[in-house]
């Protein structure tokens, strides 16, 4: 008799009756305590973060507390309410707040703005030093809002390039009788409130979110800042989010509710954040949840199903027919999980056991000479070699992996892999994405470069390359890959052509690498007739500099120059050095043709300004001419662009020097233009 007909014997006479019973006393307890056990779960890690949200909030408002008791910006607040004040940037008192404000702005990334605001509505401190000495246009808001709900704003937009939810925290400075004579603003991004959130390790049916005190939520990652009433996953809560943005008896309590019927049943959490009238809430789907209940109790069926199988065939089983060649099998499979790659079947049996015991030996054969291979190559190469399992969904990565990145994945799944968790640099994130999804989909290959973060906490250069495996069937079954640091190379390579491109003293681009720059910036304003402008700047007198104070102190001015232009040209253009005392810049995108001479004052203005030399010890005026010409007016080529600004600079030296001037009159200039009041800021106009 065959051993297959044997232990089928057993299984039906010993394992059905043992299996039907457990299945019908445990099903219904394990469901139950599954369901109450991810309630409650959920309920005290939404309370636990509820109360990690109140101290950010009870930290940031204690921040803006202490600056505005602070006896310099009392001081210094009480002097800019009087008629005749001027901002008085050299006041010890001026100095001790900007001094603050670094102190502050360091301890928390997430603050872009502080700034200082007397009764009038004048901004006479702030981070950012162009705001100083404008009036806020809604400051009256502010006073309200800083009497109300502990300083704190509800979300709104950012309304700049990156436009990210913020709010406010606002606190009024009184003065030493009591009186208010201004306020402290300080403007936070909601990124540490959104890390918050995506800390929140909840189930996958199961949404957690922020609720501001008017009814906003903030989840992660950030997608549109809605009201709950418009939100899908909570609108249908209503009236219990009512009870939580207004509470009845005027004091917040944590409470979970039920909504939704048949298939949209769900659960709401609610956890209240003391320090403000914000809400901690998460919305869970319970039939969701269910059915996860069920499959979680029908894994622990089928673990005792597989368990009482296991103890029945081995107990008759073993003392019957199969005790040696079992135990033997059980005996050489131990040697093998211990290390003993030597270890080998020798059954001597005329069943199944002895074709199983030689088929096994073929195995462990090949598989040890393959490991043998495959170990020997990974161990001599420095590359990082991995392997995707496609079937599995699981990653395997070499120990090497770990000298270089601090990524540790949970377990070997896809998901919780390198490829998900490793911190790319942004400008190479969505290619590496890309590369990713076309070797897991379509593609056969795949090769790329990429900076990823390493375990310094720097960023370096690696490449990636990887191939697919299919079975006979042309089904894929893996990938494997190398990860090969390029960082020296690549980074060599860079600073070969930063070197081959750039001014060696100012570090701006030189003459051959600009025109290089204006040709492609001349072809993409011919196809995209956008309004562009380029710039030929000349220093007036810069010999002077030499002659009087050494070669040294000229050095000093033409980088304080260069300085100059990458910071107006951030972002929306390049500048460079074109020889000696002349400078270069074009500038992209302009929307008025008004704006270039408004920028090249500005220059003006700037250098104008001076800076203090090292050198010398001396305080420095630079003055300039500036000729402006427009790419697809001044010329055909690049060539014919310069020397159409050029001849706009050299007519200003002839005039009197230290002016701009254009190389073709503007044309007209598009319509409803007009200019907003100077010294107001509009950046947080209808947010309160």
């Amino acid at each position: 008799m065959k051993v297959k007909y044997k232990l089928l014997t057993f299984i039906f006479l010993l394992a059905i009756v043992p299996i039907i019973v457990v299945n019908v006393v445990s099903s219904s307890r394990m469901n139950e305590n599954s369901m109450e056990l991810m309630s409650s779960s959920t309920a005290d890690i939404i309370s636990n973060q509820a109360n990690n949200v109140n101290s950010y909030f009870e930290e940031i408002v204690a921040s803006a507390k202490s600056l505005a008791s602070s006896e310099s910006v009392r001081n210094y607040t009480k002097e800019s309410n009087e008629d005749d004040f001027e901002i008085p940037e050299e006041s010890e008192y001026y100095q001790k707040i900007t001094v603050g404000f670094t102190a502050v702005s360091v301890n928390d990334p997430a603050l872009q703005k502080i700034m200082i605001i007397n009764n009038s509505g004048m901004i006479i401190a702030s981070t950012d030093k162009d705001d100083t000495g404008k009036r806020m246009s809604n400051y009256k808001g502010l006073f309200s809002l800083a009497q109300n709900n502990n300083g704190v704003s509800s979300f709104f937009m950012s309304g700049d390039d990156s436009d990210v939810p913020v709010f406010i925290v606002a606190k009024s400075i009184f003065s030493y009788d009591n009186v208010c004579q201004g306020i402290v603003y300080q403007l936070y991004s909601t990124s540490r409130l959104q890390d918050m959130i995506n800390s929140t390790k909840l189930d996958k049916y199961t949404t957690s979110a922020i609720m501001d005190s008017s009814g906003n939520l903030l989840e992660y990652p950030y997608k549109t800042l809605k009201s709950y009433t418009e939100n899908e996953s909570y609108k249908a809560a209503g009236s219990h989010l009512v009870k939580a943005v207004n509470p009845s008896d005027g004091e917040a309590a944590e409470f979970l509710a039920d909504f939704g019927s048949g298939r949209g049943l769900r659960t709401l959490f609610v956890s209240p954040v003391p320090s403000c009238r914000f809400t901690m809430v998460a919305v869970s789907d319970k039939s969701s949840l269910k059915k996860l209940a069920e499959k979680s109790g029908q894994s622990i069926r089928n673990v005792s199903i597989i368990t009482i199988i296991i103890s029945c065939v081995l107990t008759f089983v073993f003392i019957y027919w199969f005790s040696k060649p079992i135990n033997e099998i059980i005996r050489i499979l131990q040697k093998k999980k211990k290390g003993d790659m030597y270890a080998r079947f020798d059954i001597r049996s005329n069943d199944e056991f002895r074709q199983i015991g030689s088929e096994f030996n073929n195995l462990f054969d090949d598989v040890f000479e393959s490991e043998q291979r495959y170990k020997t190559i990974v161990e001599i190469t420095n590359n990082i070699v991995f392997e995707i399992s496609i079937k599995n969904g699981t990653v395997f990565v070499s120990k090497n992996f770990n000298k270089k990145f601090s990524c540790r994945p949970k377990d070997d799944s896809m998901k919780e892999s390198f490829f998900y968790k490793i911190h790319v640099h942004k400008d190479d994130k969505e290619r590496f994405m890309n590369d990713l999804e076309r070797i897991l989909g379509p593609a056969n290959f795949m090769q790329g470069e990429y900076r990823v973060k390493s375990i310094y906490g720097d960023f370096i250069w690696i490449m990636i390359k990887a191939t697919k495996f299919y079975n006979r069937d042309e089904v894929p079954t893996k990938i494997v890959g190398v990860i090969m640091d390029i960082d020296k190379e690549k980074k060599s390579e860079m600073h070969l052509i930063q070197r081959a491109s750039n001014d060696a003293l100012t570090q701006l681009f030189n003459r051959e690498a600009f025109i290089k720059s204006l040709t492609v910036a001349i072809e993409e304003s011919a196809a995209k007739k956008s309004l562009d402008a380029m710039m030929f700047i000349d220093l007036d007198d810069f010999k002077f500099f030499n002659d009087e104070y050494g070669h040294a102190c000229g050095d000093e001015v033409l980088k304080f120059v260069a300085d100059t232009l990458k910071e107006i040209s951030f972002e929306r253009g390049f500048a460079g050095r074109f020889g000696g005392d002349e400078f270069v810049i074009c500038l992209t995108n302009l929307t008025l043709y008004g704006d270039s001479g408004k920028i090249a004052q500005e220059i003006i203005d700037i250098l104008g300004n001076g800076f203090i030399s090292e050198s010398t010890g001396l305080k420095l005026n630079v003055h300039c001419s500036v000729g402006i010409a427009f790419l697809r007016e001044s010329g055909k080529n690049a060539e014919e662009v310069i020397a159409a600004a050029d001849e706009a600079m050299y007519n200003i030296k002839k005039h009197g020097k230290s002016a701009y001037a254009y190389a073709k009159s503007p044309q007209k200039q598009p319509e409803n233009t007009a200019a907003k009041p100077d010294g107001y800021v509009n950046e947080l106009s209808g947010l309160i």
